[in-house]
């Protein structure tokens, strides 16, 4: 059981609609959905009597709620408490594109922390075309994100590695046994690709367009759990860096015959003075990229 997903759960029950609580929380709706599904399956009760429009707690549901609610407080309680001690921290704000984010957590930010336990990262989700922008204003001060090869107008970048976007596909897929394919192998799949603001949307769209494909595309969504779960569950097909896929995830990673390849790399504004622990930051994440 997870945080989010009593979040996720109580807000739509507050607001009576999977939409709204969706609206609200920034996030796809069918996220939520997935969310709240796997959570019931998790405790083996519906917690949710569901129409078209509206969603209201079953009895087993109304109690879950007055607990996670209070879970809920004590959490929003604790996190506030422990802001305001890390107010007279040194702190650095990150910006980090989702799929990068899902594999850089647990192998990088932890260890970071271990290592300066003195400096607060204070994180945000962005795409990186977005998280760039953010930068060039003067929002973040640094940003991970995946890039061509080209030099950035009025940024620094520090280059980590080189990755690609693969085909990600269930396992029973026809293409599953494939080595390797083209654009053209596609065909009409069903696709469930990321939202705007994502530099690889883009070097996708340069291909589609490329390769003359008209993709066939069925949802959008930011959230890596949600769409390997449509990829899983043979609902529709997604382009994923091959460091997010697990093996228990069950997914079929292709590569391109003329591969989709992305560079990962940590940028900064060129006119922007350089703090020490933003200097420590990059530092420490080139260093272990080259591990």
């Amino acid at each position: 059981m997870k945080i989010t997903q009593m979040r996720y759960f109580s807000t739509a029950c507050h607001l009576g609609s999977i939409t709204k609580a969706a609206e609200t929380l920034y996030i796809s709706q069918p996220g939520i959905t997935t969310s709240i599904k796997a959570l019931e399956e998790e405790i083996g009760i519906p917690l949710l009597y569901r129409s078209k429009k509206f969603v209201n707690p079953t009895p087993e549901g109304d109690l879950f709620l007055k607990r996670c609610d209070a879970i809920l407080e004590n959490i929003d309680n604790l996190v506030e408490d422990f802001q305001h001690l890390s107010e007279n921290h040194q702190s650095i704000s990150v910006g980090i594109p989702p799929m990068i984010g899902y594999f850089l957590f647990p192998q990088i930010f932890s260890q970071f922390n271990k290592k300066h336990p003195e400096i607060h990262i204070k994180v945000r989700e962005a795409g990186s075309e977005t998280a760039k922008s953010m930068v060039k204003k003067g929002e973040l001060e640094l940003a991970i994100i995946t890039m061509g090869e080209n030099e950035l107008p009025a940024l620094n970048s520090q280059y980590l590695g080189e990755t690609q976007l693969m085909y990600c596909v269930d396992s029973q897929h026809r293409l599953a046994d494939k080595t390797a394919i083209d654009m053209k192998d596609i065909d009409k799949d069903p696709l469930i690709l990321f939202s705007m603001g994502y530099y690889h949307q883009q070097v996708l769209r340069n291909r589609f367009l490329r390769d003359h494909i008209t993709p066939n595309i069925l949802f959008n969504s930011n959230q890596v759990m949600t769409i390997k779960g449509f990829v899983r569950n043979a609902i529709a097909n997604a382009f994923l860096l091959p460091q997010v896929i697990e093996e228990k995830d069950g997914i079929i990673m292709i590569p391109f015959k003329d591969p989709m390849k992305l560079n990962v790399a940590v940028i900064w504004r060129k006119d922007a003075f350089i703090t020490k622990e933003a200097d420590s930051f990059i530092n420490f994440v080139s260093s272990r990229f080259k591990h």
